[in-house]
């Protein structure tokens, strides 16, 4: 029995308002039907054909082209798999090396390597109508925003909405909303004291959320609510696929193009404020606050009390300006702790009103670092000298294999494959099945790619006589394998790519990753049961707070022992500075547990519990 799957996607918004997509997955369905095929899967989604990035759908059917899990893909036409050549070739290819079938059937016919120059130029014509009309609406809208034309907004944007005659109208009721943001703001509220304030009034967004802290920040930077559009700030590039940002030449600034939120006056005392809060890692560097991007660990560690994501946060150390790195709960961030009681007098200007926030720990960057370095330690080291020897194998098989023979040999078949296929390009040409802008397009295509072959070849050919060094790099690969520093950091970002989450408490934390991922490298035998996770426990060392208190309760217990000890004793006992031994006793007596009865130096410690 023939297994099948069906691809659909549909390639414009307005295809998807017409219920296109589920009318091609029915006639899908009915050509598998048809043929008595067995229907094991659907690929469906609506998105842009003209890259793989996004298209999930897409993504999940490529990587199972490797599996045994059907025999047949059942598309509409090519144009809906993709239009880009690259990823056409690059399925093909996959298609061809897996045995797989593609069947098109608005064409009632499955594809066939004969099929391979028509199939793509068909590719190369779907790409450049897709780089065309791209090319017409970018310079559409250069044009408009060159000239200040109409402003696009979102349609959800906050305190506006768009008229008929595409002009930008203030809703008013959310207007006055905003611009009592705006005064908080110049009052010298942050954006988190904002937000409270917002959510105690019982004020949300149209969505009917709360209004995060983020969120208000980016409203208050933008210039459109003094009335001002900036257009042409960011554009997309249909090669790159990806959004990347205009220089300064290229972005247009038009005042007074819509209805003013706030004054102007307003609008700079705000952002004043907000200017004042951002630090300077250096002149001419980003705030501390920016994020650069994504970290190692960002998205990887959940709070097991509430279940939320852990943030990374950054701030200096007061006492060298050194950068401190740590990783908080986002609900502690957004909410503070559950108990407002216990939260710090400048952590919030505003409590907020019947909500808690969480109380799990914060956790310091290096020190979460360290425990990872343990596991690693632990779990990895054991199996160090058996992974060294494998992966030492590995690459003496690679590196040893310079002759290149076999790639020199499947090279030289390409190239007369492509002779093959130039020869058929130009009797398609005579026959007038292709034009000439086709055949000038595919002949290039064509003779790039066997150019870049007789280059490979040469390359092959010289690297093949040149072996002698093999040995002393094979030798100084292993040197640096066995570098304790270096095997860790490799194990450690080896297993953080194959986390899934860690959950963190206050006292423990759950690492959850696949087990095909560690097999070789790992114990099975720390996994708990069928969770695919196990549990390190760490006591206090992660939680500052606790082990400050720990250290406190250390002093009392020296008091206790020794009524007349001094700071400098103390300091020298629990292995601290002068200051942090003072700064202990400070808290103690701050408390009411311990207070000193003298004066000058002369007296004796008294614990009043």
């Amino acid at each position: 029995m023939i297994r099948a799957v069906i691809y659909c996607r549909c390639s414009t918004e307005e295809e998807s308002q017409k219920n296109a997509l589920e009318k091609q997955v029915a006639e899908a369905e009915s050509s598998v039907r048809q043929y008595g095929w067995v229907l094991v899967d659907r690929y469906v989604e609506s998105r842009s054909g003209t890259t793989a990035k996004g298209r999930n759908e897409y993504k999940r059917l490529f990587n199972d082209l490797l599996t045994d899990k059907f025999d047949v893909i059942v598309i509409k036409s090519q144009d809906r798999l993709m239009r880009n050549t690259k990823d056409w070739y690059l399925f093909v290819d996959r298609l061809c090396t897996e045995q797989k079938k593609l069947y098109m059937y608005i064409e009632n016919k499955f594809y066939s390597t004969d099929d391979a120059l028509i199939t793509g130029i068909k590719a190369i014509l779907a790409e450049e109508y897709s780089r065309e009309l791209s090319k017409k609406i970018n310079n559409a809208h250069r044009n408009r925003q060159r000239d200040g034309g109409n402003v696009m907004l979102p349609g959800n944007a906050y305190g506006f909405k768009r008229m008929p005659d595409k002009s930008v109208a203030l809703v008013e009721k959310e207007a006055e909303i905003k611009r009592e943001m705006y005064r908080l703001c110049a009052a010298g509220y942050g954006t988190r004291t904002i937000s409270t304030i917002m959510r105690n009034r019982g004020i949300v967004n149209r969505d009917g959320k709360p209004f995060t802290s983020s969120y208000i920040l980016r409203m208050l930077r933008n210039p459109i609510n003094k009335g001002t559009a900036v257009m042409g700030k960011y554009h997309f590039d249909f090669d790159s696929k990806r959004t990347i940002k205009n220089p300064k030449e290229k972005i247009y600034i038009h005042e007074d193009k819509v209805p003013r939120t706030v004054s102007d006056e307003l609008w700079n005392a705000a952002n004043e404020q907000i200017d004042k809060r951002s630090v300077k890692i250096k002149d001419g560097e980003d705030d501390i606050g920016k994020n650069p991007g994504k970290y190692q660990l960002s998205g990887k560690i959940v709070c097991g009390m509430c279940g939320q994501p852990y943030w990374r946060k950054v701030h200096r150390k007061h006492s060298n300006h050194e950068l401190i790195y740590t990783w908080a709960c986002s609900s502690y961030l957004e909410l503070g702790r559950s108990d407002n009681l216990r939260a710090r007098p400048n952590l919030r200007k505003v409590f907020l009103e019947n909500e808690k926030g969480c109380d799990n720990i914060n956790i310091a960057e290096n020190e979460f670092y360290a425990v990872l370095e343990e596991i690693c330690s632990n779990q990895y080291q054991k199996n160090k000298k058996k992974i060294i020897e494998k992966m030492m194998k590995l690459l003496s098989k690679s590196l040893n294999n310079q002759d290149g023979t076999k790639e020199i040999e499947k090279l030289e078949r390409e190239q007369e494959d492509i002779e093959r296929k130039m020869k058929f390009l130009v009797d398609k040409l005579i026959d007038g099945v292709l034009t000439d802008q086709m055949y000038r397009t595919k002949q290039e295509e064509l003779e790039k790619k066997r150019d870049q072959n007789k280059k490979k070849i040469l390359e092959l050919t010289e690297r093949t006589s040149n072996t002698q060094n093999i040995k002393d790099r094979l030798q100084e690969i292993e040197t640096r394998l066995n570098d304790d520093d270096l095997f860790k950091k490799a194990t450690i970002d080896n297993m953080l790519e194959e986390v899934d989450k860690i959950v963190v408490y206050p006292r423990y934390m759950e690492i959850y990753f696949s087990l095909s991922s560690v097999t070789g490298c790992m114990d099975l035998k720390i996994f708990d049961g069928d969770k695919k996770c196990f549990r390190v426990d760490y006591g206090n060392r992660l939680d500052y707070k606790s082990r400050q208190r720990d250290a406190r309760e250390v002093v009392v217990d020296l008091i206790r022992e020794n009524p007349r000890i001094t700071g400098k004793m103390i300091a020298k006992e629990i292995g601290c500075s002068l200051s942090g031994a003072n700064y202990k006793l400070k808290v103690l007596k701050k408390e009411g547990r311990i207070r000193f009865n003298g004066a000058g130096g002369k007296g004796c410690w008294e614990i009043l519990e």
